[in-house]
């Protein structure tokens, strides 16, 4: 799902539209958008054709963007806004951008204070070697080079399969 946001035309950095979010002025709210074509019909109800362009926004550049105008004082998210409904002065629905961040930092702590899942494991096929002289046993995985003690190589009596943890990368929960 992307997240789509009016951009003004023609400049390096995002900017974006800040409207009122209530009748004193007081309080500062900005449009996001579900789709691309909702942006773009209210583009078009407002007359912004000439001024302004959707942006679409990946998660990590919403939630930098979204710190931002936070820091510079926007307090709403206007979601999907309907400019004739605006007009008609018909509340449009609005998310509290501290509230938001908040629910955000207690998912990600609750995250980081959970136990860690299993490792995940995996089968491999071990050979496994004696050396008579030493009574030793070597266990190295299928395939490699027989080793070597006391100057000869040493005897496979066995193949064995082994569950190990598995070494590849670190999986995100």
């Amino acid at each position: 799902m992307g997240i789509y946001v009016i951009a003004k035309k023609n400049v390096a950095d995002l900017q974006t539209a800040v409207f009122y979010a209530d009748e004193d002025g007081q309080e500062e709210a900005v449009a996001v958008f579900t789709s691309d074509d909702r942006a773009r019909v209210y583009i078009s109800d407002s007359d912004w054709d000439q001024t302004e362009t959707v942006a679409e926004l990946t998660p990590i550049d919403f939630l930098q963007w979204l710190t931002s105008i936070r820091g510079k004082g926007t307090q709403f998210l206007a979601v999907n806004p309907v400019r004739d409904d605006q007009d008609q002065g018909i509340a449009q629905p609005v998310l509290n951008i501290e509230e938001q961040l908040l629910e955000l930092a207690a998912v990600l702590e609750g995250k980081l204070e959970a136990p860690a899942p299993p490792p995940r494991m995996e089968t491999q096929e071990v050979e496994i070697f004696h050396c008579e002289k030493r009574g030793e046993f070597l266990r190295q995985p299928a395939g490699r080079t027989a080793p070597a003690c006391c100057d000869q190589e040493m005897q496979q009596p066995a193949v064995d399969k082994v569950t190990i943890p598995y070494r590849g990368r670190v999986s995100s929960a």
